[in-house]
């Protein structure tokens, strides 16, 4: 012990004679000033992002150089030579030794704060919800105005990329509250709230905007514009940019370039574009979708370089392909979500439509590309990592999609459609019980919503509690009926045998969707199996093997589709086309419980009892539900072997 505190000492004493710790004092004080002067200047000047990163690196090598500098020579006024030169005397400690010293020290404090700075040095930037501008135009007219002016102003905020934005879908739930701001604040779970108020008269715009503490409701910054209207788009710039002043934000100069890609210049144009936003955030009907799309069409006529219209006329084509199924809009939205792509390769928005085009198209390692890159542009994008949640589920890569939706979940609590994905996610992986209590969360933050409630009735119902299902269900019709509300109660209405009741709902649910080939199916069963209707259902299951086939067109990696279509063929007596299309699906989506289910109904239709059995096994190894195979009529062939009373009645999981 004594020897090694002697030699703990003599080093100590070497060091202060080599002048190694009054050199590694000023290297520290000298990098400090340097990294404040460059913290203050950097974000300024037209650099890099990376710059001040590289400038830490730098600093941070540079310590063990200057420390081993040090100690090796001496400034001298014969110049720079080596200590023992200096000192007229040998190295009484090998150099190589303290170099590996210096070094192992440098890797060892290194480390160390690399890990505390992931605990402690990484806080999380500041929330912020954008609430709906209130109208204050004579004319109610104009509220499309300024619900589009608000959110403008939150894609501005977004581009700054120093906050986490919540979802416009949340906010605008509180248009109208009478909640106040503290309150809005928890429940949002934000820090800061934007609101203001527009009031628009001929060619003069006044607007004015507060910026809201979520912690008390207090004001911390408030200002008042008023120009003319063409001056719009450099008000919404100002807004943002005095946002993130008020709030101590020193913007980078890629942000500076983000907030002048404004899209577009032309008044006239802009108007239009907000009138299309405005169909677009109604309930999605054909009726309102072709109203944007005339809108916004109009928009792209006055200034065809609108990227943003661009990606606008592409939502508005997918969401018409999504409602009808009609390959015609699917067409026209891959048209357009590249016009938009072309004109601004490098906004998040435009590139998540493009990725959402290709899931739609069953092209999915596109839709992950693209994704990725929407959110290397803005890696708060909640509905890019929605997006590729969703892309990942339909290639089997559960453990990353569920990754994905929990990172969106966390960026934002509040908004409802990452727990609806979530949802569907638990749904689809057969933990149902689970899937109800993420629509359930969906529910509660999407207030009197038909289609949440839906997808309660839907888990509850696989979960076994068909009780909770009704009520659900029930409670969404009551709230607005629905697609989905009708297809799922006419469903339960079928496995009851009420097939004429079944039948009604399923033709309600066809108005909402008149080429959804699933209803066209549906409703033929129904009426399969009511009295005298057979040759009316033969004719249906030939129209919905149209819709059907048109879907698979478009994109043949839809499995599941592909089995339908075999049980349509079996249905019609096609038994070769049955038989084929059964045989595609079993190699297309081997796991896939629906799949089983569906070429079990047609091998059962077409009198292949063995096969059924062997398919309907592995549909409930996969978590498919032995309640509902106990009350399918379409399995009526099985019902009598002993086999089917075995696998419907033990518990196989």
């Amino acid at each position: 012990m004594a020897q090694m505190n002697k030699r703990i000492d003599s080093l100590v004493a070497e060091l202060r004679e080599r002048s190694v710790f009054r050199t590694t004092v000023a290297y520290c004080v000298v990098a400090w000033m340097l990294l404040q002067v460059a913290d203050v200047t950097f974000d300024r000047l037209p650099i890099p992002e990376s710059s001040m990163t590289v400038l830490i690196a730098l600093v941070i090598i540079g310590l063990p150089i200057t420390v081993i500098l040090a100690w090796a020579y001496e400034f001298t006024l014969r110049g720079i030579i080596r200590h023992e030169d200096a000192a007229e005397g040998a190295s009484r400690l090998a150099f190589v030794p303290f170099i590996l010293l210096v070094v192992s020290v440098t890797v060892a404090v290194g480390v160390g704060l690399y890990q505390l700075s992931l605990k402690f040095w990484d806080p999380e930037p500041l929330a912020i919800a954008v609430l709906p501008f209130t109208n204050q135009s004579d004319s109610q007219d104009d509220e499309y105005f300024s619900d589009g002016l608000t959110e403008e102003i939150q894609t501005l905020i977004v581009r700054i990329g120093e906050f986490r934005v919540v979802s416009l879908s949340s906010t605008y739930q509180l248009k109208s509250t009478e909640l106040d701001y503290a309150t809005i604040a928890r429940r949002l779970d934000v820090d800061i709230i934007l609101h203001g108020s527009v009031r628009r008269a001929a060619d003069q715009i006044r607007i004015t905007a507060r910026l809201i503490d979520g912690d008390d409701g207090t004001e911390i910054w408030s200002e008042k514009f008023d120009s003319l209207l063409a001056n719009v788009f450099d008000i919404q710039e100002s807004i943002a940019r005095q946002v993130a002043g008020a709030l101590d934000i020193a913007m980078p100069e890629s942000a500076d370039r983000r907030l002048a890609q404004l899209g577009t210049r032309s008044v006239e144009a802009y108007d239009l574009y907000l009138r299309g936003l405005d169909y677009l955030r109604k309930p999605k009907d054909a009726e309102t979708l072709q109203g944007a799309k005339d809108y916004i069409r109009q928009a792209i006529a006055i200034d065809p370089q609108f990227a943003r219209a661009h990606a606008a006329m592409c939502e508005s084509h997918l969401a018409l392909y999504e409602l009808s199924r009609d390959s015609a809009e699917f067409e026209d939205g891959e048209r357009a979500c590249n016009r938009a792509l072309t004109r601004d390769n490098a906004a998040s928005n435009v590139l998540a439509a493009l990725g959402r085009l290709y899931y739609s198209a069953g092209q999915y390692e596109q839709s992950i590309q693209e994704y990725s890159r929407a959110l290397a542009v803005d890696s708060k994008n909640v509905d890019a990592h929605i997006g590729l949640g969703k892309t990942l589920i339909d290639l089997d890569r559960a453990a990353e999609a569920e990754a994905s939706l929990q990172q969106a979940i966390a960026l934002d609590p509040s908004y409802w459609a990452s727990f609806n994905e979530m949802g569907h996610f638990l749904y689809s992986q057969g933990r149902f019980a689970d899937a109800a209590e993420y629509f359930l969360d969906f529910a509660r933050r999407s207030e009197d919503n038909a289609t949440a409630y839906n997808n309660v009735g839907a888990a509850y119902y696989l979960a076994g509690n068909l009780s909770a299902a009704a009520a659900a269900w029930e409670q969404s019709l009551r709230i607005k009926p629905t697609r989905s509300a009708y297809s799922n109660t006419g469903t339960m209405y079928f496995y009851l045998g009420d097939y004429g009741a079944a039948a009604d709902r399923f033709i309600k649910a066809s108005t909402y969707a008149p080429r959804d080939h699933r209803l066209w199916g549906n409703l033929a069963d129904a009426y399969y199996y009511t009295d005298g209707m057979r040759l009316v259902a033969i004719a249906i299951y030939k129209q919905a093997i149209e819709f059907a086939e048109e879907r698979i067109q478009v994109n043949p990696l839809d499995i599941e589709t592909v089995a339908i279509v075999a049980y349509f063929y079996a249905r019609i007596g096609d038994a070769d086309k049955a038989r084929q299309m059964s045989a595609n699906a079993q190699t297309g989506a081997p796991d896939d419980m629906y799949v089983q289910y569906y070429t079990a109904l047609a091998s059962a239709q077409l009198g292949d009892i063995d096969s059924a059995l062997v398919r309907l096994e592995r549909a409930i190894d996969l978590n498919y539900k032995k309640d509902l195979l106990r009350l399918d009529p379409g399995l009526g062939a099985l019902s009598d072997t002993e086999r089917f009373k075995q696998l419907v009645a033990k518990d196989r999981r």
